[in-house]
């Protein structure tokens, strides 16, 4: 049939037909239109958004509705051999810097030209992305680092590495990865990809890659770390939770300052410290609450009033804790004092073979060794108990067989370990960590524990009191005008008289002013340190620490010459609740001479050995501080019985295991500190509580 057949009508039918076709045609366009364009997060298919992830990311269709799926990690931190992860039956991937890790967690092999691992213009990439990256440089650049450490010392001693390179084995703290299938319609809130992790992982991921907290007030949702090259931010979203974004604006490094792949990193990076009281094999099962603690097993240092807290568990007295809770207290003489706790206390974090010293600093002060150099404290500590045990011009006892090995120890590692700070060598920093376990296993662990934190506690108090005490506060305390008797020139002996004109009558005695806090004076100031010369002050602090401090520490003088006379009869008293104890202290460490033998006092520093029946319970924590100024009859208070009956007389038998625990503890924090570093500018912020916290945040 042609067209001259159709009628009119028909015509007009056919095109009122075609027209609809293309009206219906126009209307389901329309309506494909609407739909898609009401999926949410269409524009994120894309490699510049979710990179190699993209290719997991798909459209699918659900009553006339179209949704975007995409996978997106997991992260979170546990032992390499872990096999248990947030999504049951689903496999880990464990990050370590091999292409295999980087394929399965779906990012590029990082780069090693440094002018490439800055960019400006990718500011569309998921920051979780960066982040997966981060930790796969932090494990390929370290082990690389690690074997050229190796091969650096095989070449220099002429011998073969020790250990196998790179290195392969299960390690305790590593970052895990489990792929999970997310969907934009969820949490319509968010506007990109996100990652899951929880508020203790991400805490624990900047602590390994070197990243340390600025902010973190959870009262205001402000959230900031930076450190390494790299800079997290964080912030509450409304309708959705925590959510943290990870920017690289510098360049990182990963080599020296990678942080020490250990399991106690999980405990550090919130301000908590396993002490060598707690055994290894109980980490995993630790669920008594810190803060509730009552056998030192975990240090808190992450805040003044954790610090006070701690110091008070130690059984410190008021005044002690007072340092640390009173911020008008000074607490520092070349660094830190509480620094000398967590060295005497914490475990060595080091693992053996690995060259790796760098942890997060669980303390809420800094440590910069710039200002010392324990390498040169171990130089004088070395130097100074050589000459004591193997002189006459010292304390008069024998030397224990203990005694003689912390001084052997200390000898082998001033001949081996290099002069500069830092430039140890693998194998050094092996010794320094067999140093500090052979110290633990002859002396520290074989001795009570009531004894050992009784001459830490003594040791902290004194070192405390000396540096709020000046010299000002000693010289008014030899010399007050309160006295009925004053000295016969009008003027303590030690004071200059006030300057005046040649010709002229002498000024009046210039006194020095009267003390702002008479409660903190004691007899020993580190006053000298602040004029001492940078390259004398470790040989000054010793020096007061062998001479001042150390028979504050081990004196069991209770007498009334005696400073504190209250702290040495509390100590005496934990010595008679010691099982075995005979009167003569010969309980836990090895004695090779008797009272009779050497010559010694005994235990009352009278010459009579006292026994006693019923022993009074400790009276510690307490501020038994002996009033300084003059007696009634107006006389100078004289010098402390027991500093001149040491020389003198010799140490009773307690007091020489006092004194050999006292030296462990000494040697133990220098090594400690030579086997570990922290980055100057890291300070621990309270966040204590958080350790363990699954709260769900968010990385976009």
């Amino acid at each position: 049939m042609s067209d001259n057949d159709l009628t009119v009508e028909e015509k007009v039918a056919i095109a009122a037909l075609v027209i609809s076709l293309f009206a219906l045609l126009g209307v389901v366009l329309q309506y494909v239109q609407a739909v898609i364009g009401r999926i949410n997060g269409l524009s994120i298919r894309d490699r510049e958004v979710l990179g190699k992830w993209a290719e997991h990311a798909k459209i699918s269709f659900r009553w006339f509705r179209g949704e975007v799926q995409y996978e997106a990690p997991i992260i979170f931190m546990a032992a390499s051999d872990n096999t248990r992860g947030p999504i049951d039956e689903k496999e880990i991937w464990y990050v370590d810097g091999t292409r295999e890790s980087c394929e399965k967690t779906r990012v590029e092999l990082p780069t090693n030209d440094l002018r490439e691992r800055v960019h400006t213009h990718k500011n569309e990439l998921a920051t979780w992305i960066l982040a997966i990256e981060a930790a796969q440089m932090m494990e390929r650049d370290s082990k690389q680092w690690e074997a050229n450490e190796w091969r650096k010392f095989a070449t220099e001693s002429g011998t073969r590495s020790p250990v196998t390179l790179p290195y392969e084995g299960p390690v305790s703290l590593a970052v895990a990865i489990q792929p999970m299938r997310r969907s934009f319609d969820k949490h319509p809130a968010v506007k990109r990809p996100y990652a899951t992790t929880a508020i203790c992982h991400i805490i624990e991921l900047c602590a390994v890659l070197g990243i340390y907290w600025k902010e973190f007030d959870r009262d205001n949702n402000k959230y900031r770390a930076e450190g390494n090259g790299y800079s997290v931010l964080g912030n509450r979203v409304h309708d959705f939770g925590l959510v943290f974004t990870f920017e690289k604006p510098g360049w990182p490094r990963f080599e020296k300052n990678r942080v020490i792949p250990t399991s106690e990193v999980k405990e550090l990076s919130f301000g908590n410290v396993p002490t060598f009281y707690r055994d290894k094999k109980d980490d995993r099962n630790w669920k008594a609450p810190i803060n509730e603690q009552k056998d030192l097993k975990t240090l808190q240092l992450g805040s003044r009033t954790e610090i006070a807290e701690t110091l008070n568990l130690i059984r410190c007295n008021e005044y002690t804790t007072q340092c640390y809770s009173d911020e008008t207290k000074k607490h520092v003489h070349l660094f830190p004092a509480v620094f000398e706790v967590l060295a005497m206390l914490a475990r060595p974090f080091h693992i053996k073979d690995r060259p790796f010293t760098y942890l997060p600093n669980p303390v809420a002060f800094a440590l910069n060794k710039q200002a010392f150099s324990p390498r040169r404290l171990l130089s004088e500590f070395r130097k100074r108990l050589n000459f004591e045990i193997n002189t006459d011009q010292g304390p008069k006892y024998t030397p224990p067989t203990e005694l003689a090995n912390i001084d052997r120890l200390a000898s082998d590692l001033e001949e081996e370990l290099p002069k500069r700070d830092g430039e140890y060598s693998p194998k050094c920093l092996n010794d320094l960590h067999e140093a500090i376990d052979e110290v633990g296993d002859s002396i520290l662990n074989k001795t009570s524990k009531d004894v050992v934190l009784d001459v830490l506690r003594r040791h902290v108090q004194e070192v405390l009191l000396a540096i709020n005490t000046s010299q000002r506060d000693i010289d008014w305390a030899e010399y007050s005008p309160t006295a009925a008797a004053p000295p016969p020139t009008g003027r303590p002996t030690h004071l200059p008289m006030s300057a005046s004109a040649p010709g002229t009558p002498a000024q009046p005695p210039q006194f020095p002013p009267m003390p702002t806090d008479e409660g903190a004076t004691g007899d020993v100031s580190f006053d000298d340190l602040l004029k001492t010369p940078h390259e004398k002050r470790e040989a000054a602090l010793i020096k007061h620490y062998f001479d001042d401090i150390r028979i504050r520490a081990v004196s069991l003088d209770d007498t009334n010459q005696h400073y504190d006379q209250e702290a040495a009869q509390a100590s005496k008293d934990i010595h008679y609740s010691e099982p075995g104890y005979d009167g003569l202290g010969l309980v836990g460490l090895q004695q090779t001479t008797t009272a009779q033998t050497m010559g010694t006092m005994s235990e009352d520093g009278t010459g009579n050995t006292t026994t006693h029946s019923s022993p009074r319970p400790p009276t510690l924590g307490i501020n038994s501080r002996r009033a300084t100024g003059t007696f009634s009859n107006g006389r100078l208070p004289p010098t402390p019985s027991r500093a001149e009956t040491w020389r003198k007389h010799g140490l009773t038998n307690t007091e020489i295991r006092r004194n050999t625990i006292w030296f462990a503890l000494v040697f133990r924090m220098i090594c400690w500190l030579l086997l570990h570093d922290f980055d100057k500018k890291d300070v621990q912020l309270p966040k204590s509580e958080l350790m363990g916290s699954r709260l769900s945040v968010f990385i976009v």
